[in-house]
């Protein structure tokens, strides 16, 4: 007796296609994407849509790039955190930048390292070092990184600084001095916000000699039940402002942006 022949479902076929050109591409505009599948707009748009939806795909308002979303496919490249701050930081980050003229970013940890999830540079009306989303960021000489570190509970805090011993890149020189290391984080949670190490340039590894991006940056924690799910941040050109003066002018609303995107993630975690 013949086998009767199945029929396939054309519209998750095309799903299915959809989501491995943006797995061998990792991210991608909407308009890449229909140069790349020749999918009509509108059936691309609700496929799109769709995938956003369930949960399949994110979309960052940095750069408009679609990505997988790595809590469903069990990628380690973007800890789930990292997509739900992205999903809500955007309109907080703008409305931000609006107010104080610099931009800033939003960065999750990843083992250990910070990871940039979303970030309003390109929306700045100054030009500065604009990095990717994905981009790592040192753990103990940037100002996200720092205020991670000050913030989080002392077993999370010991056992990224056991971790850091295998592998320290720049700042092992604190490692070396726990005290001088407790002491500045203690310093930093009396402050309320992080300073970026004046000794280094923004590269994830390479001294400042070698890298220099030329930016300021201060950082606070983004908190929901005293636990830490990320840090906002604000950059500006270094050599106009020293980061006292960017605190006494914009660090209140740096923690008001912080707060509002703290209730978004959990109002998102709760849908």
């Amino acid at each position: 007796m013949a086998q009767a022949k199945v029929i396939t479902v054309r519209g998750l076929e095309r799903g299915l296609d959809l989501l491995r050109v943006i797995e061998r591409r990792n991210a991608l505009t909407a308009a890449d994407l229909h140069r790349e599948t020749l999918l009509p707009k509108p059936t691309l748009t609700r496929l799109l849509r769709t995938l956003e939806q369930k949960g399949f795909i994110w979309r960052s308002q940095s750069d408009s790039c679609y990505r997988l979303s790595h809590q469903k496919h069990g990628s380690a490249q973007m800890p789930p955190t990292g997509e739900r701050l992205a999903s809500v930081a955007g309109p907080v980050l703008d409305e931000l930048c609006e107010a104080v003229r610099w931009p800033s970013d939003v960065s999750v940890r990843s083992k250990t390292f910070m990871q940039l999830c979303e970030t309003s540079r390109n929306r700045s009306y100054f030009t500065l070092n604009r990095l990717e989303i994905g981009y790592r960021i040192n753990m103990l000489m940037s100002a996200p990184g720092r205020a991670y570190l000050a913030w989080c509970s002392e077993k999370e805090k010991g056992s990224i600084l056991s971790q850091l011993k295998k592998d320290p890149g720049m700042g092992r020189d604190l490692l070396e001095r726990p005290e001088a290391l407790e002491a500045m984080l203690e310093a930093t949670r009396l402050r309320g916000y992080a300073v970026r190490d004046s000794s280094w340039g923004g590269d994830y590894s390479r001294p400042k000699s070698d890298f220099d991006d030329g930016l300021g940056a201060i950082a606070v924690p983004i908190l929901v039940d005293r636990k830490v799910l990320g840090c906002v941040n604000l950059v500006w050109i270094n050599r106009l402002f020293t980061p006292e003066k960017i605190a006494a002018s914009h660090v209140a609303k740096l923690q008001l942006a912080a707060q509002k995107i703290a209730g978004l993630a959990s109002t998102s975690s709760r849908n």
